[in-house]
Parts: C-alpha cells; sequence; structure tokens
C-alpha cells in the first residue's frame, strides 16, 4: 500500500504490486535460473479489463498454467525456467451484451453504406461479430438477434478478443488483411519480460460503453 497525506492528516492510499529484480546480476544462479513473463490487458483507450482468464503453455514440453488476472488488468507468471519457448493467450468469453445497445447497430450500419467509416483496426474487429473477417449485414443480424434475445451468444464468435499491444496492423482499415496475434509467444525466455501486453476488444461494442472491470 502506498500512503499519501496532507498536512492536516487527510491521507487515502492505492494498492500496487513490486517486483524485485537482480538487475545487477549480485544473485548468484543456483541452478538453470528462472524468469517471469507478466503484464497488463486493458481496452484501446486504455481502460482495465479485468476477469481475463491468462494460460501459458511451454511449447518444449508439457508444462501449462492458468491464472486470471487482477482488478488492475495486471497478470504474472514467475519462476518459469529460461531457455524455453513460452506462449501466452488471455481469454474472457462472459455477458456478451455488456456495452451491446442499438446505436452500436446504427455505428455498423453507417459504416457499411459508407456515410461514417470506422477507421480503428480494434473497432472494426469489434463490429465483426460473425467472426468473417469482415463487416456486413450479417454481423448487423446476429447483433439485433443479441440484443432481442433470440441468441444468448455469439455463435461463431467470443465476447472478448485480444491482441498483442506491440502488433501494428499493417492496414488499420482492414485489420484481417493479415492473421493478428491472439497470443504472445516468448522465444526463448531469458529474462523477465514485463512488458507482455494485450489489448482488449469487447465484440459488439463499437462505441467503447462495455465494462471491461
Amino acid at each position: 500500500e502506498i500512503w499519501v497525506s496532507d498536512e492536516v492528516g487527510n491521507s487515502d492510499f492505492c494498492t500496487t504490486y513490486i517486483i524485485p529484480q537482480d538487475n545487477l546480476g549480485n544473485c548468484p544462479d543456483t541452478g538453470g535460473g528462472s524468469a517471469m513473463i507478466a503484464g497488463d490487458v486493458l481496452t484501446e483507450t486504455g481502460q482495465v479489463v479485468g476477469q481475463v482468464i491468462m494460460d501459458i503453455n511451454q511449447m518444449s514440453g508439457s508444462m501449462s498454467n492458468t491464472m486470471s488476472n487482477n482488478n488492475a488488468g495486471y497478470y504474472a507468471f514467475s519462476n518459469l525456467p529460461i531457455n524455453n519457448t513460452y506462449c501466452v493467450t488471455p481469454e474472457k468469453d462472459i455477458n456478451p451484451l455488456n456495452g451491446v445497445s442499438t446505436y452500436d447497430l446504427v455505428l455498423i450500419s453507417q459504416h457499411i453504406i459508407g456515410t461514417s467509416p470506422l477507421t480503428s483496426p480494434y473497432q472494426l474487429i469489434a463490429a465483426d461479430v460473425n467472426n468473417s473477417g469482415s463487416v456486413s449485414t450479417f454481423d448487423l443480424v446476429q447483433l439485433r438477434q443479441l440484443i432481442l434475445f433470440v441468441i444468448s451468444d455469439f455463435p461463431s464468435n467470443k465476447s472478448w478478443r485480444f491482441v498483442d499491444s506491440d502488433f501494428v496492423f499493417p492496414v488499420p482499415t482492414n485489420p484481417w488483411s493479415t492473421v493478428f496475434p491472439e497470443n504472445i509467444c516468448v522465444t526463448p525466455l531469458m529474462v523477465d519480460e514485463l512488458d507482455t501486453d494485450f489489448v482488449g476488444i469487447k465484440i459488439g461494442d463499437i462505441n467503447g460503453t462495455a465494462n471491461p472491470n
């Protein structure tokens, strides 16, 4: 807990985390060595995405582990044996109606007819409700069915999608022009990787009104 107080005694605190690191190499190596993979899960606008199931797999072995990130969007896998390749994959498939409204239908319609095209690759991925690799009237139909409770989930998609935050879309107006990475692989892990971050995308929520936490 980090506390701040003023001159008259008012005080408040926030909770954060500390990661000890041997940056100067003073700690003796007592074995093969280990390192950490950690990062944050945020929306395109920087909002924390919580309740994300983080899965890690060692590609050259049978080791796997799963954890849920915390309410600050942070996750960490520690004590991972070095010299191995690890892949981290996030997943969140709950509450598909979160942030979805008829206004999102309007925004998708305006994009389709060309009056107000979506330019953010993350918005376009959110608008691709049926996961077809494009935005069309079929996405409108499925989203309308969800709003009207005709369906209770996205038949061909998950409630949230996640993209490596370091990935640069070659064609931002066509995020499907190349396969975008929905996991991050460290090849091989040699030192702590503390910026293994993801951008969370709520499917169907075009105007960013979903509660990501």
